[in-house]
């Protein structure tokens, strides 16, 4: 009898446990009809472990488009091949590190421009994103501009190099916090690199005081009006052609098309860094004191007898190569027989090697004096 009786009471409770599921999986069928994100995330979670593929992918599939997240994931990790379907609705979602993942491939998207790109990912959380827009603040043009960079591109495809050009004036050694750049397009811009030196060489139809060109290949170069950038240019790379444009030339030897125009004056800057004076070694007393005293750098030396040293009666210009400040051989002017460039330091600047990155405290300070 108690058997029984425990048999019916068993089978009673089985009854009411299965028309409890049975009930709970009504209702989440009904609320993911309905349109409820979880209830169509759980309803994709149990066809998926029946091994229903096409429903799980259709209920989750509804629920990532509502921006809930842990369908995203699923969508994810489940059906990777199309990652970048799900990673736009995460990134749709909010969540950061998809929206830079995103933005970041939209930077080289020649169909999205950079107003749209800003406009899309201004107030995203992605810490990245938040810095990339730091730097375009700080660089947008005001009224405060004493440096104003155009950076011209032939379509929408470079966003990102504009970017990296804002991110190497920021961290360069000397001070553009009043500089100004912007970004700007020109579908005629065209490029080639010439057979000497396989410089860049760009023509612009845009034409402004100081402008950056984006090349894809070639060697970066600069003038007084334009830098021209390759692909491959690092920050150490933009770093030294915005170098020219503050006051500092080239430290390794020029071209000789270059040094002859450099290296016998005619050019429409003076150099920080470098001085150049005929290639012969005896002076007299009085032609010493003349180069000491055109130096951009003669207040950091105790006299003239600093750049010198005397030998047979006649002066051979020179430091003592221990010498912190002095007078030192560069190689600028090398491609001419009869002009020597020397600089202050006798270290491999940033100006004769790019990748070095050193910029002397002195080279600084010559900067500041200057403006």
């Amino acid at each position: 009898m108690k058997v029984r009786l425990l048999i019916v009471l068993f089978l009673l409770a089985l009854s009411g446990w299965s028309h409890q599921i049975y009930n709970q999986q009504q209702e989440r069928s009904w609320l993911a009809h309905q349109g409820n994100t979880k209830a169509q995330h759980q309803l994709a979670n149990h066809h998926w472990k029946l091994n229903n593929r096409t429903a799980a992918y259709y209920w989750w599939q509804r629920s990532a488009k509502q921006h809930y997240f842990p369908a995203i994931e699923s969508l994810i990790n489940e059906f990777p091949g199309a990652n970048a379907v799900w990673l736009e609705l995460a990134a749709d979602a909010g969540d950061p590190e998809a929206q830079r993942q995103v933005a970041t491939a939209e930077l080289a998207d020649q169909n999205i421009s950079m107003h749209e790109w800003m406009h899309r990912w201004v107030n995203s959380k992605d810490s990245w994103l938040q810095s990339q827009f730091g730097l375009i603040e700080r660089y947008k043009p005001s009224a405060q501009c004493n440096m104003e960079i155009n950076v011209v591109a032939a379509d929408s495809g470079e966003k990102l190099r504009y970017l990296n050009f804002l991110s190497a004036v920021q961290n360069a050694p000397f001070d553009t916090q009043n500089w100004c750049v912007s970004y700007t397009l020109d579908e005629n811009l065209s490029c080639v690199t010439d057979t000497q030196r396989k410089r860049a060489n760009c023509h612009s139809e845009q034409q402004f005081d100081k402008q950056v060109l984006l090349a894809e290949e070639g060697i970066a170069s600069a003038n007084s009006q334009t830098l021209t950038l390759t692909a491959d240019s690092s920050e150490a790379v933009i770093q030294h052609e915005l170098g020219h444009w503050v006051g500092f030339a080239d430290e390794y030897e020029m071209s000789e098309v270059l040094a002859q125009k450099f290296c016998y004056g005619y050019y429409d800057h003076d150099s920080l860094n470098i001085i150049v004076t005929e290639a012969h070694n005896d002076y007299a007393a009085q032609q010493v004191k003349a180069i000491y005293k055109s130096l951009p750098w003669k207040d950091e030396l105790r006299s003239w007898q600093d750049i010198a040293i005397k030998k047979q009666g006649k002066w051979r210009l020179g430091s003592p190569e221990d010498a912190i400040v002095g007078l030192f051989k560069a190689d600028t002017c090398n491609s001419v027989d009869d002009r020597q460039a020397w600089r202050p330091v006798n270290i491999r600047t940033a100006m004769e090697q790019h990748d070095t990155q050193i910029w002397p405290e002195l080279y600084l300070r010559l900067l500041k004096r200057k403006n």
